[in-house]
């Protein structure tokens, strides 16, 4: 795993065609971090930026697989929607094979602002729900078993395993078939075209397609809702006007999806909650300790009413 902290010239090996030119340490991030690396194609005499995606300590702790991130952007390539994956960097110099990191194109653009509306970000997510569906999916359960793995011990107080030990051992909610899910779509993740101040859903890209896996629709909205502050209501009615604008054989009912969204939150937060004191044992920042604490007390007030 890479956590270098200068940018390391051997990734380069396996990629034909490329000579160095520049890298620099992308801002952000809360996964893991990036860099901007510029390289330079001698057979088109072109110099391009690409983004590193290293697998990381952080990423193996969070539960990041960069080969299924390779294999999703490979198979959504067409679609124009998020970066184009350059190549997958494998070590095969140990006994087994093992994914060092990722190399993806860099999106030229700015984050995108609140201009970006609120409903143009649910019709985004429901682009997603579009796409191909990945062979592998978010099992809540299993994230957040390998998320305590991960917690210091000090951390895991009584109230903390009692939130653990409630999630972990109820059943799991159900109700829209597997689609394909981001998992972490918020502005942050949308990339606008410097040209394009008054982006539409059609002009911008997403990117961190990190946590993307198979998984329920109304999860991966839920968790869109909470991380932008949306308003329940507003975000599934935006969300379901728009798939029934480019599915008309289907009938989305607003209220089931509106009552999926809201029996999917609690769940949300529980793996919030643990992925901050992951976050936490990773990076030492003091403010992932008070989300964690917002997060526990919500937690605890809803097992008590449970």
């Amino acid at each position: 795993m890479s956590d270098h902290v200068h940018f390391n010239h051997d990734l380069l090996r396996t990629l034909p065609d490329t000579e160095f030119v520049s890298a620099s340490k992308l801002a952000g991030g809360l996964t893991n971090r990036c860099w901007k690396v510029e390289l330079f194609h001698s057979s088109t005499k072109q110099t391009k930026y690409y983004v590193w995606r290293p697998f990381s300590t952080a990423a193996y702790v969070f539960g990041i697989q960069r080969q299924h991130e390779y294999d999703l952007l490979t198979m959504i390539t067409e679609t124009g929607l998020a970066p184009k994956p350059l190549q997958l960097v494998v070590n095969t110099d140990s006994s087994t094979e093992q994914v060092v990191g990722l190399f993806v194109e860099w999106l030229a653009g700015i984050e995108a602002s609140p201009h970006f509306s609120d409903t143009a970000l649910c019709q985004l997510q429901a682009k997603v729900h579009q796409l191909p569906v990945p062979c592998w999916r978010l099992d809540i359960q299993q994230r957040g078993h390998h998320y305590w793995q991960h917690i210091n011990t000090e951390h895991k107080t009584p109230q903390l395993t009692a939130i653990y030990n409630f999630f972990q051992n109820h059943a799991i909610p159900t109700a829209f078939a597997d689609c394909c899910c981001h998992f972490d779509l918020g502005r942050y993740n949308v990339i606008v075209p410097c040209s394009k101040q008054g982006a539409t859903v059609e002009d911008v890209k997403i990117i961190d397609w990190e946590y993307a896996a198979a998984g329920d629709p109304s999860l991966d909205l839920a968790m869109t809702i909470i991380a932008n502050d949306l308003d329940d209501e507003l975000a599934v009615s935006d969300y379901c006007d728009y798939r029934q604008l480019v599915d008309k054989e289907t009938h989305f009912n607003k209220q089931d999806w509106l009552q999926a969204v809201i029996g999917w939150k609690p769940w949300c937060q529980y793996l919030a909650l643990l992925w901050y004191y992951v976050g936490y044992d990773v990076w030492h920042q003091p403010q992932y300790l008070q989300y964690a604490s917002q997060l526990q007390l919500q937690l605890i007030e809803y097992i008590n009413k449970y």
